[in-house]
């Protein structure tokens, strides 16, 4: 994958994407040449096929790799949601704030690709806090995003890599919280 294509198909993946996939793809590349004031690139994304036949399709958020968004495609349905690369999928909870699920089998995939491209879109202009949280007694860190506008809490995967927390690290027993990603300007509604 050379990241020049938006939501580009990984070559390792064991399953052939469908048409309505590629169809469902082909409209949310169209949507995403809009996402540069909002601080996102074709590199920042990727897609797999997977059996169903459904496709997985992820825009990590620059700022706050390995967090971003991620949505899931079957026939006539599809998910989003923020989380890690490394916990696509567990705990997903479609009715909690920012995530989405829409189900209707009437629906063309270019239908379902300008929601998901309007929802990606609002998901994007949302401010975004990184919350750690460092132990009394261990010292171990504990890793929360929060989404400003609403105070949604999403927590970090235990297994994701954890780089230096920005504007230094909390001491023990201390939690901090930092601004990582502002509202877009250009995104403001």
């Amino acid at each position: 994958m050379n990241g020049e294509i938006w939501f580009e198909i990984d070559p390792g993946g064991r399953f052939a994407l469908d048409d309505y996939g590629r169809r469902f793809l082909a409209g949310l590349r169209r949507s995403a040449l809009t996402w540069g004031p909002l601080g996102v690139i074709a590199f920042d994304s990727w897609a797999l096929a997977l059996a169903g036949p459904s496709v997985l399709a992820v825009l990590t958020v620059p700022e706050a790799d390995p967090f971003g968004l991620q949505l899931r495609l079957a026939g006539g349905e599809f998910g989003g949601y923020w989380g890690d690369d490394c916990s696509i999928w567990d705990d997903y909870a479609p009715d909690a704030p920012g995530y989405i699920y829409v189900q209707d089998p009437e629906a063309s995939p270019e239908e379902m690709a300008g929601r998901a491209a309007d929802w990606i879109a609002t998901q994007l202009s949302r401010p975004l806090l990184l919350e750690e949280h460092r132990s009394s007694a261990l010292g171990l860190r504990h890793r929360t995003w929060v989404f400003d506008d609403t105070g949604e809490r999403s927590p970090c995967c235990r297994s994701c890599r954890k780089p230096h927390f920005p504007g230094g690290s909390p001491r023990r027993g201390q939690t901090l919280v930092a601004h990582v990603r502002d509202v877009a300007p250009s995104a403001a509604w």
